[in-house]
């Protein structure tokens, strides 16, 4: 696995949570009123910059958008 790279510095990104209720945030490719049992349903996952303090998102299954 490759190391994801800060689009503003250039540094590391260090994976991180959103804390909230239930815990997890996402997107759907398809909109479903079911959203973690439907197949094009993926976990949000912020990463943070620790010099600079941007974050990016990026989807944990990102294979299922094509």
């Amino acid at each position: 696995m490759y190391s994801k790279k800060c689009s503003k510095c250039n540094s590391t990104l260090t994976k991180a949570r959103i804390q909230s209720s239930p815990g997890s945030l996402g997107v759907n490719k398809t909109p479903s009123s079911v959203l973690t049992n439907n197949h094009n349903y993926s976990e949000l996952i912020p990463y943070v910059c620790s010099s600079c303090g941007y974050v990016d998102f990026y989807v944990e299954d990102h294979e299922k958008f094509v």
